[in-house]
């Protein structure tokens, strides 16, 4: 096992140690990408899985996933490692230390999550008024229609941003996909509601 916390320390460490020093723009393109392609597969998962008549909580599969992005996952390995480490080291049992190491590698994975989230929400906060993004257009990076979530993208006063979004009512399409150009028509608790371009 000792081989095993050693790979895990060392793999999570240097991943940490290159966010550290060269900040967390690397480390937040790399997230955004990532959470693209896994709401993408999550997005074909659902719709198969409601082909088949199975009803699928849609929100929750998506917060499951960005909770496994690949920073959380590297927080996890890196603390996981470092904990089975240091108590393989003091020589303690291995039923103690396998499960401490667990615990503490999740425990540092989601606090850096809810770190994140932190920091993410008062900073696009701080930054603008959501009120202002009514009215601009955006690109539908998970499919969306009036009935299931899907999410897109648009930049705004120099932002890349990402939102849970809505087929509007007053849209004359039911279903946006993947790379669809749409309109923001209202957002409402954070949600957004998108019409095609020819709307406006």
């Amino acid at each position: 096992m000792m081989t095993l916390y050693l790979s895990c320390l060392i793999f999570g460490g240097i991943f940490i140690a290159v966010t550290l020093l060269f900040g967390s723009d690397g480390d937040v393109d790399l997230d955004m990408d990532a959470d693209i392609d896994f709401d993408v597969d999550a997005d074909a998962d659902i719709s198969a899985d409601a082909g088949a008549e199975v009803d699928v909580d849609g929100e929750g599969v998506t917060a499951a996933i960005k909770f496994f992005s690949f920073r959380n996952i590297v927080f996890f390995l890196a603390f996981f490692g470092l904990t089975g480490t240091v108590l393989t080291l003091l020589n303690t049992t291995f039923l103690i230390t396998l499960p401490l190491a667990i615990v503490m590698g999740s425990f540092a994975a989601i606090l850096m999550h809810k770190t994140m989230n932190h920091l993410v929400q008062n900073e696009v906060g701080e930054a603008m008024n959501v009120d202002s993004l009514v009215g601009l257009p955006a690109e539908v990076t998970v499919n969306l229609t009036k009935e299931q979530r899907g999410k897109i993208s648009l930049n705004a006063n120099g932002q890349l941003l990402q939102l849970l979004a809505l087929t509007a009512d007053v849209a004359e399409r039911e279903e946006f996909k993947q790379g669809d150009s749409v309109i923001i028509i209202n957002i409402d608790k954070g949600l957004a509601y998108v019409a095609e371009e020819e709307f406006v």
